[in-house]
């Protein structure tokens, strides 16, 4: 299968003054994840030339709001202040829908990324506060990658850099050297 990857990292410290913004809401922490998401992708399929038509867009449903979401895509797309919200435009916010992870078998793809990129810099008593990038190493070839292989900054979106997560030096070492080789058509 064809498959490329993209996820969002962040730290809730690198997230200042938007935090304070939104009142801490995790609902529209979630729908700003969805946009930088998104944007990511948008980029990468304008310049793979696959923007034709709009992509099919899925979330897993869960506790959201996804009306809300898809609003806030929507008015960003049409208003984008920064220039990254232009890649946007390939997509119909009103056209997002939100599936039980069994009734669209590429959640389980999606979840496979997410968890990944999570367990670089997921510290809990539960795996003894030792984060695990080697999920990531082993699938950062499926990422969006740029004209040099990179994936940071293409496939993976870091809020608002490698270095501001906060991941233990050994770990951002291995993410920042991640490649991937380029998309076949």
């Amino acid at each position: 299968m064809n498959l490329r990857f993209f996820a969002v990292i962040s730290n809730k410290s690198t997230l200042g003054a938007y935090s304070d913004r939104i009142e801490k809401d995790p609902d529209k922490f979630y729908n700003k994840c969805a946009v930088y998401l998104l944007e990511r992708i948008g980029k990468y399929l304008l310049a793979k030339g696959m923007a034709d038509e709009p992509p099919d867009v899925f979330f897993e449903r869960r506790n959201h709001d996804y009306d809300a979401m898809r609003r806030y895509i929507g008015k960003i797309k049409d208003n984008p202040l920064h220039s990254d919200a232009n890649y946007l435009k390939i997509f119909n916010p009103f056209a997002i829908v939100a599936r039980a992870k069994g009734e669209e078998r590429l959640l389980k793809y999606a979840d496979l990324a997410a968890h990944a990129t999570y367990q670089c810099s997921n510290k809990t008593p539960s795996n003894h506060f030792i984060p695990e990038p080697r999920y990531l190493e082993e699938i950062s070839a499926r990422f969006g990658a740029d004209e040099k292989g990179r994936i940071i900054g293409t496939g993976i979106k870091c809020i608002h850099s490698l270095s501001d997560l906060e991941l233990d030096k050994d770990v951002e070492a291995k993410v920042s050297r991640l490649r991937a080789l380029p998309m076949q058509r």
